[in-house]
């Protein structure tokens, strides 16, 4: 399986496990894929679905399934998944493109008909795409659900927006300003803004050096929450340009693993 090897999923794995819709069945019109590969307890999938189309069962550590005949591509199930992990695919919109629904929790400003970077499971580029309808209702409880027509061939590999880590430092851009000491900013390692702070007294002057003194962005996000942050305090104590500060050094696997798989040994 890929995705111990990479951290990534892939379709391929989705298909090996029996969890990955018919090429037939996306071409009859939208159907729900449940990109969930672990047994973790979680069930709203399950009780969001007007249609009873998705069965997890007692052990709510079940993965779900969805029976492909009664869904109905509604996307009820996208906004209700708590691990961001279901996906409408649509491959009968026309011979050259398809559709695909997705989660989207960030902020934004898109609008329907506009023209966006498409991304894979991996956050890589993948094509443009033309966002077809934006759905935030009160029910889905702020998570936003995007639908973007792309070519056909590209469906079953987007499953986002790309973000552009540059442009997203441009729009925190003095957001750093309003934050005092005590203010949080990498969650997963408990890393304060007065920390960091701290660590650029110390002598960092770039992303690297505010991580190998804090810790900051080494956690299971791996600074996919507080980087631009980080960035923008030491601009605003340094005043370095981003160029100078760069960003932290992607590494694999994007996603956690276990030892034993790192050991090359068998997951029991």
């Amino acid at each position: 399986m890929k995705l111990k090897e990479t951290g990534v999923l892939t379709k391929a794995d989705l298909v090996n496990m029996g969890r990955y819709p018919s090429e037939e069945r996306m071409k009859k019109g939208p159907v729900a894929v449940a990109e969930c590969v672990q047994d973790i307890p979680c069930n709203p999938c399950e009780t969001a679905c007007p249609f009873k189309a998705i069965h997890i069962g007692e052990n709510i550590s079940n993965l779900p399934n969805i029976d492909v005949e009664k869904c109905n591509g509604c996307t009820t199930c996208v906004s209700a998944c708590s691990g961001l992990a279901i996906f409408v695919l649509d491959k009968s919109y026309s011979d050259s493109v398809g559709k695909v629904s997705f989660p989207y929790e960030y902020n934004h400003s898109f609008k329907v008909n506009d023209i966006v970077k498409a991304a894979d499971r991996g956050g890589r580029h993948v094509c443009d795409g033309k966002i077809l309808k934006i759905a935030n209702t009160q029910k889905a409880d702020k998570t936003t659900v995007i639908t973007l027509e792309v070519p056909v061939a590209c469906v079953d590999e987007v499953r986002s927006i790309y973000r552009d880590r540059q442009q997203q430092l441009s729009k925190k851009e003095g957001l750093s300003e309003k934050l005092g000491d005590d203010v949080m900013v990498c969650r997963c390692e408990e890393i304060t803004a007065g920390e960091i702070r701290e660590a650029i007294r110390q002598g960092a002057t770039d992303i690297t050096g505010v991580k190998l003194r804090t810790r900051a962005g080494m956690g299971l996000c791996q600074g996919r929450t507080c980087e631009a942050l980080v960035n923008q305090i030491i601009r605003q104590e340094l005043g370095n340009s981003p160029e100078e500060i760069g960003f932290s050094t992607p590494r694999t696997p994007q996603r956690p693993v276990t030892f034993g798989t790192l050991g090359g040994g068998i997951d029991e």
